[in-house]
């Protein structure tokens, strides 16, 4: 009597798991946001991990549900996928951005605290699903690849690792970006990408202005270090050229970082020939404005990979 007592109590304690679903929430400035959330069929024992993805410029989260593809990983990874709404600007475009650290959009004029709101984010879902709470994962393509790294840089309690794509982090706040903790990096760089320069320097600084905000960014490569010896990464990095699996103008190098504390690891892959897109889908831009994607990796499986499997991450 007394075990089936307690069980209905924890039962009670525990969220029950909520269906996939679109849902809102409220971050703590008192604002509305909605996220689409996916979860496995069917409840199991088990906390769930949570990866968040972040969309970019003119994207949006059912966007990011309909193409990345992280719902083919749901059930045999049993872990929950959560895509949020950025700030909503105002006028006519009613772009939806995050406020990554740039200070040149219109979230910075308006003083969205866009950390405290993935805090609320997680928190809601939190409520909703069974949370494993020591992996939550945030990966996000170019404004959303350069939120990520800001919750990196200023929420790394928040999170055991990141994956920005075709991001980084912002020159206003390398300076001041201290981890508090080391966490996981897998970072996915374009080497030719137009829109963020992979050496770092001003974003869309060759595109018009009229298809991305400006601002100034670290290059991939100085994001990635920050990271790595924030963990205490002691090692040189060490790089490899990968064959490539498709000819198409692309190639692959692996930078492992070595020497890094127990569980962490901190990787990049630079994409020689590639522009600013997710791999292997076209950017929205187009190959013109944008560059070329690359055949040659699957950014999805990477990051699912690398966060779930880290063993048997990819490439």
């Amino acid at each position: 009597m007394r075990f089936l007592l307690l069980l209905v109590a924890l039962l009670a304690s525990s969220p029950a798991l909520a269906e996939g679903g679109e849902y809102r929430f409220t971050t703590p400035d008192g604002r509305s946001r909605d996220y689409l959330l996916s979860v496995p069929a069917k409840p199991g024992a088990e906390p769930l991990p949570l990866i968040v993805v972040l969309h970019g410029t003119y994207g949006s989260a059912d966007k990011m549900e309909r193409h990345l593809g992280f719902e083919s990983y749901v059930e045999a990874y049993r872990v929950a996928v959560a895509y949020p709404d950025a700030y909503r600007e105002p006028g006519a475009r009613r772009t939806l951005r995050w406020n990554d650290g740039r200070g040149t959009l219109a979230s910075s004029a308006a003083g969205i605290d866009d950390v405290a709101a993935l805090r609320a984010l997680v928190a809601d879902i939190g409520g909703r699903v069974n949370l494993d709470r020591r992996r939550v994962f945030v990966a996000g393509a170019s404004n959303g690849g350069m939120m990520a790294y800001r919750v990196g840089c200023e929420a790394a309690d928040l999170v055991a690792g990141i994956a920005p794509v075709i991001g980084a982090v912002a020159s206003p706040i390398y300076p001041g970006c201290h981890p508090s903790r080391p966490i996981a990096v897998l970072a996915i760089n374009g080497m030719a990408d137009p829109i963020v320069p992979f050496a770092g320097g001003t974003v869309c600084a060759d595109v018009p202005k009229i298809f991305c905000e400006r601002g100034e960014v670290a290059g991939a490569e100085a994001s990635l270090r920050r990271f790595a010896e924030g963990a205490g990464c002691t090692g040189a990095p060490l790089a490899a050229d990968l064959p490539p699996t498709v000819d198409d103008g692309t190639r692959l190098r692996r930078v492992d970082y070595r020497d890094c504390p127990a569980g962490i690891r901190v990787r990049g892959l630079w994409i020689a020939g590639g522009g600013h897109a997710w791999p292997p889908l076209p950017s929205q831009l187009g190959q013109r404005r944008a560059g070329r994607s690359s055949g040659n990796l699957d950014a999805t499986e990477a990051i699912v990979r690398f966060f779930l499997t880290p063993g048997d991450s990819v490439p």
